[in-house]
């Protein structure tokens, strides 16, 4: 019998030994930090691919404290008289540090109140920028602080892209790695844009104070903080009233930035701040845009502030304007016409005054420049010289009726027809019957080879339609190509510099006599001469008839009245005048007898007062009875006469 002891211990151990392959409960792994060292280390690499895109793209910026090359451009007209001046005043920079403390404070207070103690990027002012837009449903505010402006007016495009505005950020924080605030102040005020074509405090300063930046008065720092949030708007030149208001928000932020106290902002607001305009019309700016195109080609980049001499005249510039905006007040509504331009010159191409468009400041895209507009009649003087550089006569009689050109069928204005009429009726009324069958007769090709001889540059379509002015010009070249035939049948290049120096009067390029040569014959001058004088005095061109002296001209008028011309000259000016819609929409009935002539003749009369009355140049001598002079070919070859047509010899010959 077993002892219960013994029992009791089996049992016992039994259970222990149970007890010890019993399996444990497993320990939960801890991996989670594993993970996030994992995301973290995979975020930093694909970060640092994400942001490489951005630095591979940015600039360098270890010279912009470097001196750079001047851009100061002063114009000045044939008298010596200033018509603008253009361009960055950078041959050195204007220290912060030679400013008084209000110029720069005012940029701060109006444009990054915490430029003092931010890294480039401001996120209280980004935050507040995007509550106050969303509250309002649309941007109001701006949150990029200076550097970042600065780093956008530097180096990027202004396009609203999620790209731009990291690289934008990225430069503003790289900026300040690299300079003091001080410094980032200093290439701020050098660069940033005021409006009126004026870049730079210093420029700022000179154009509409008359002053040194350096010699600022606290309004006037205000006013050109103010600016710069819309140049255009509240630059002091465009609008002084607005100017001035917008730089009583200024000084309401330097006071309470702590910048100035209650007492100077008042004194200041108060204060009604001298605007100097300069002596230039407020359209002369249209010159001075093609003036200023054509620096860089003779000069390159100026290395110091330059002075350019012109061929302008301030007084005629202002009679063009005065005709431009009278008549188009007069006149726009009736006929349907928004825009015109102006280009007068004189007989050796010399531009005395341009008028771009119906106003500058609106609009300053230079219609007598850039805009290619077809000339319709206007270009019938180039037919008409090439046929009788082929033989044709002022007397030769044509048949002015429908014609037939494979098809194409042109039409007389309003469908009239006069019959049997000589060339220099058929020119002064503007035959287009007449005109075509030139064309045809001299070929298309011919013609467009006058055209450049004489002056036209933009490229010309030979075909048939030639004749009635379907190759656009410009104005500029257009009112040039008529020159030959008031300066005595020279090829001239239209030209507005006659010399650019540095202020210390250096030569850095002068004009040199240049032209095209003689580009047609004098009996054929007198041939064109006559016609064109016909045009006026009883043709389409009535109009423009000056009381006092002689006018030769022609008008055009475009296919549902798109454009209209009118190019003249006396013996002292060559005016062309066009007008149009820039939408192209048709105007009312406007043809160049209407009101292109109209503004001719108001401009011509001002601008001619007080000339001696002098004859027209292709109008003194008498018209040759043969063409069998030493007239140069229109082909170049001078050892050759003008080929006749078979009729046109028969006629002189036998008196038909």
């Amino acid at each position: 019998m077993a002892r219960p002891g013994r029992n009791q211990d089996r049992n016992a151990m039994a259970e222990i030994g149970d007890s010890a392959v019993e399996p444990r409960p497993a320990k939960k792994s801890r991996s989670w930090p594993y993970v996030l060292v994992l995301f973290v280390a995979w975020g930093i690499i694909f970060g640092g691919i994400f942001f490489s895109r951005f630095l591979s793209d940015l600039p360098d910026v270890n010279s912009l404290m470097a001196n750079g090359p001047s851009r100061d451009v002063t114009i000045l007209d044939d008298h010596g008289r200033q018509i603008a001046r253009r361009g960055l005043t950078q041959g050195v920079l204007v220290e912060v540090a030679t400013l008084p403390s209000y110029v720069p404070n005012a940029f701060i207070a109006i444009e990054d109140r915490r430029f003092r103690s931010h890294f480039g990027v401001d996120p209280i002012g980004l935050s507040r920028a995007a509550y106050e837009n969303i509250m309002v449903g649309h941007v109001v505010q701006g949150g990029s602080t200076l550097t970042q402006q600065l780093a956008k007016n530097l180096f990027l495009v202004p396009d609203r892209t999620f790209k731009r505005k990291i690289q934008e950020a990225m430069l503003a924080a790289y900026l300040e790695s690299r300079y003091s605030k001080d410094q980032i102040l200093t290439l701020y005020l050098n660069r940033v844009y005021f409006g009126a074509g004026v870049y730079g405090i210093e420029a700022a300063a000179s154009r509409f104070f008359g002053k040194h930046a350096s010699g600022l008065s606290l309004p006037e720092a205000a006013m050109l903080a103010g600016s710069v949030k819309a140049p255009a708007r509240y630059n002091p030149l465009f609008d002084p009233d607005a100017s001035h208001d917008r730089a009583g928000v200024v000084l309401g932020a330097m006071q309470e930035a702590g910048f100035i106290d209650e007492d100077t902002r008042k004194d200041a607001q108060t204060t009604r701040v001298r605007i100097v305009r300069g002596s230039g019309t407020p359209s002369s700016g249209y010159f001075a845009d093609w003036v200023m195109s054509q620096i860089s080609g003779y000069i390159g980049d100026p290395q110091e502030a330059v002075i350019v001499d012109t061929t302008f005249d301030l007084d005629i510039q202002n009679e063009a304007e005065r005709a431009v905006t009278a008549n188009l007040r007069e006149e726009g509504g009736k006929y349907n016409v928004s825009q015109a331009a102006l280009v007068a010159m004189t007989p050796d191409g010399a531009v005395r005054a341009m008028v771009g468009g119906a106003s500058y400041s609106q609009s300053p895209y230079n219609r007598a420049t850039d805009a290619l507009r077809q000339p319709g009649s206007a270009f019938k003087p180039f037919v008409y010289l090439t046929a009788f550089e082929h033989g044709r006569q002022p007397s030769d009689m044509m048949h002015d009726g429908p014609v037939d050109i494979r098809g194409w069928k042109p039409e007389d204005y309003e469908g009239k027809y006069r019959g049997d009429i000589s060339l220099k009726e058929a020119f002064a009324i503007s035959s287009n019957s007449v005109a075509v069958q030139l064309t045809a007769e001299v070929s298309p090709k011919a013609v467009a080879k006058t055209a450049k001889r004489l002056g036209i540059e933009t490229p010309l379509q030979a075909v048939s339609s030639l004749a009635l002015g379907t190759s656009v010009v410009t104005p500029l070249e257009l009112t040039a190509a008529y020159v030959p035939f008031a300066n005595g049948g020279t090829g001239v290049t239209a030209h507005g510099i006659l010399r650019i120096r540095t202020i210390s009067g250096k030569i850095l390029w002068q004009r040199k006599p240049t032209g095209l040569g003689q580009v047609m014959a004098p009996q054929n001058l007198n041939a064109m001469t006559d016609l064109m004088t016909q045009v006026v005095s009883t043709g389409t061109g009535k109009a423009a008839k000056l009381d006092d002296r002689p006018v030769a001209g022609k008008t055009g008028t475009t296919q549902d009245f798109h454009d209209a011309w009118f190019v003249g000259f006396t013996a002292d000016l060559v005016c062309g005048v066009w007008i149009g819609n820039d939408d192209n929409a048709p105007m009312n009935h406007a043809s160049g007898g209407t009101l292109p002539a109209h503004i001719f003749k108001r401009f011509m009369v001002d601008a001619e007062q007080g000339l001696p009355v002098r004859p027209l140049a292709g109008a003194a001598p008498e018209v040759a009875e043969a063409q069998d002079g030493a007239a140069p070919n229109p082909d170049g070859d001078k050892d050759k006469k003008p080929a006749d047509s078979f009729q046109s010899l028969l006629d002189r010959l036998f008196g038909t």
